[in-house]
């Protein structure tokens, strides 16, 4: 076999493995809801990659690169250097050799290999939706985007703290049959009290997540400025430590401007999706992440995506005892890590009273959170404190999902937790993770003309969400299009 077809078979043969790799490896870790993975997968590829998780790491080398390139230079060797050659025949009279066919027509038979392991892999990643979502444009943004930064806010004679906790894949699913969840058990009970003795606008049955935001850093752009986290084909300029959605304005910087002291608290690294670079330009936060406790000397070891939930909290309650001996109102967000897919993260503190690992995490962090709310409801600034607790998306693990009844609809969980005087929750609402941002801040006791911030809603409003103006349908298939005015006046802030 010349030199040149050993070369273009290897290179076929090679993709066609990855792609097939890469098809596998993601449909057997990932669940995606929102119709559109690829965005997620092309995001993750454009920002830093630090702090990953090892065994998402290790998966992606192994299964898209080690085994397509042993598999591909095996075959490739085999059909350069084979001699001899086995034969076939058929009644007698016909012989046929298949190897030395394959070899002939190796080049041929690759690049089919290669269209049908394409193919398979845009089906299942959806690549149509993709393509659909960059071509085609939506004016919802010119329609009903409104801009914080043109907003005056009046803040209460005495100003609020805000406690804003991410829960790691937390959703309603995980209650049971009877409480509205999709297992026989509930297997966060904690949380779910929490919902039923505090605000929830739909009788705690959750929110949607919005398109574009179901992973933890869209999610977290979504619930703190309003919008999506689109995708731009230019990809080099639109993450960078002075480029992150330069024309959004968060709840970070509207509290920043009142002198607040904003604090990010996580266990990973904050580098991890761009988390760092967005909290640092949208309200200048203090970022308290794996490799600062490291530096603090808080840990002293690496575990999962950096430490443990229940470290996490540990060095909560100590961060948020300094932050009230200031005489400044604080914004503390934590985001909690244990229940990542796949199937989370067994800590000491975890008990085996379920059949399934994940369920157990779950459970964990479900008693962690409540043992932690109940310690903040005990300190002395808790009067004039709001907490704000979500899941920032519904699990992608995607042994959970098949573990849920089919056509069981998937609902991330939330609940607000002391919000200031007069806010007086509205019921039966349909709204998504946007609305989040000036509920928030109305729940600080902030005022402003309109009841819409971003593409938000103040739920404790009476005004519609886009949900309800649009259709949950239709509000997916406009936020997931191209806009030029958030490619101009939000990605690029001219």
């Amino acid at each position: 076999m010349k030199r040149s077809k050993r070369i273009l078979v290897f290179v076929f043969l090679f993709l066609a493995f990855a792609f097939a790799g890469a098809t596998i490896y993601t449909l057997s870790n990932f669940t995606f809801l929102d119709g559109n993975p690829l965005a997620q997968v092309i995001f993750h590829v454009m920002v830093p990659a630090e702090g990953t998780g090892s065994n998402f790491i290790k998966g992606i080398v192994i299964q898209c690169i080690i085994i397509p390139f042993l598999a591909s230079f095996f075959i490739t060797y085999v059909l350069s250097h084979k001699t001899t050659y086995f034969e076939l025949s058929v009644l007698d009279k016909y012989s046929f050799k298949p190897f030395l066919f394959i070899r002939r027509f190796s080049v041929l038979i690759s690049a089919t290999l290669l269209v049908i392991s394409f193919s398979i892999c845009a089906n299942k990643m959806m690549l149509k939706n993709y393509l659909l979502s960059i071509s085609l444009s939506t004016s919802l943004y010119e329609d009903e985007y409104v801009d914080p930064r043109n907003v005056d806010f009046v803040f209460p004679k005495e100003k609020r703290n805000l406690i804003y906790i991410f829960l790691e894949s937390a959703e309603i699913g995980d209650y049971s049959f009877a409480e509205g969840g999709a297992f026989p058990d509930n297997y966060i009970p904690e949380l779910y009290q929490l919902a039923e003795e505090n605000i929830t606008f739909n009788d705690n049955k959750g929110y949607h997540v919005m398109t574009s935001a179901g992973w933890t850093v869209a999610s977290m752009v979504a619930h703190t400025c309003g919008v999506n986290l689109h995708i731009p084909i230019d990809g080099n300029s639109y993450i960078s430590e002075t480029s992150f959605l330069k024309g959004a304005y968060s709840i970070g910087e509207i509290l920043e401007k009142e002198g607040y002291t904003n604090e990010l608290l996580i266990g990973s690294d904050a580098m991890f999706g761009g988390r760092k670079d967005y909290f640092t330009q949208h309200g200048n936060y203090l970022i308290h992440d794996y490799n600062w406790a490291v530096e603090e000397g808080l840990v002293d070891y690496y575990v999962w995506w950096g430490y443990e939930d229940h470290k996490l909290f540990e060095i909560a309650r100590d961060e948020l005892t300094k932050l009230s001996e200031s005489e400044e109102p604080f914004n503390f967000t934590m985001l909690t890590v244990d229940t990542h897919h796949v199937g989370g993260y067994f800590c000491e503190y975890c008990e085996n009273q379920y059949d399934e690992n994940y369920a157990n995490v779950y459970a964990c962090l479900s008693r962690q959170t409540y043992a932690f709310i109940e310690w903040i409801k005990q300190q002395d600034f808790y009067e004039n404190t709001t907490i704000v607790l979500v899941g920032d998306h519904c699990s992608m693990d995607t042994g959970w999902a098949h573990l849920m009844p089919e056509g069981y609809e998937r609902m991330a969980y939330y609940t607000i937790i002391n919000p200031a005087e007069g806010c007086i929750p509205t019921e039966n609402r349909e709204f998504y993770t946007a609305d989040f941002y000036p509920t928030t801040v109305a729940a600080l006791g902030i005022k402003w003309d309109g009841d819409r911030l971003a593409l938000g809603t103040n739920l404790f409003s009476e005004r519609e969400t886009l949900i309800e103006q649009y259709g949950l349908d239709e509000i997916n298939l406009l936020t997931g299009r191209h806009s030029y005015y958030y490619d101009n006046h939000i990605l690029y802030g001219q």
